[in-house]
């Protein structure tokens, strides 16, 4: 039902198409073992579930095709912190920094990429 409230918010022009949107999952068998086939390229995989949220997985929005692991458990360092809207668009704080060849460095917000501009891209 909400992802249909969303795309016609967008199809409304109401709000920008976002270029990610969140899915929860109860776990994965092993973050390591997690292949890009089994995340969609507009998807930011949460692993947990409402109350406790382990991790958020996605692919580099950059083009490099690596998989992003960020640890959302507040006693580890580091740590993101994940916020969802309604619409279920996720917001990462602080900013992702590739330090792979891609180089890409950027803000998730309300779904959107915003790129630093010491991005690599």
């Amino acid at each position: 039902m909400i992802s249909v409230v969303r795309r016609i918010l967008v199809l409304l022009r109401l709000i920008p198409k976002p270029d990610f949107v969140s899915r929860v999952v109860a776990s994965y068998p092993n973050p390591e073992d997690i292949a890009p086939e089994d995340i969609a390229p507009e998807e930011i995989v949460i692993v947990g579930d409402e109350k406790y949220r382990k991790w958020a997985c996605f692919r580099c929005p950059g083009g490099c095709g690596e998989i992003i692991l960020l640890s959302l458990n507040k006693s580890r360092r580091p740590s993101w912190r994940l916020l969802l809207d309604w619409l279920k668009r996720p917001t990462l704080h602080p900013s992702v920094r590739q330090l792979n060849d891609c180089k890409c460095h950027f803000w998730v917000r309300k779904g959107r990429v915003d790129w630093c501009k010491d991005s690599g891209l």
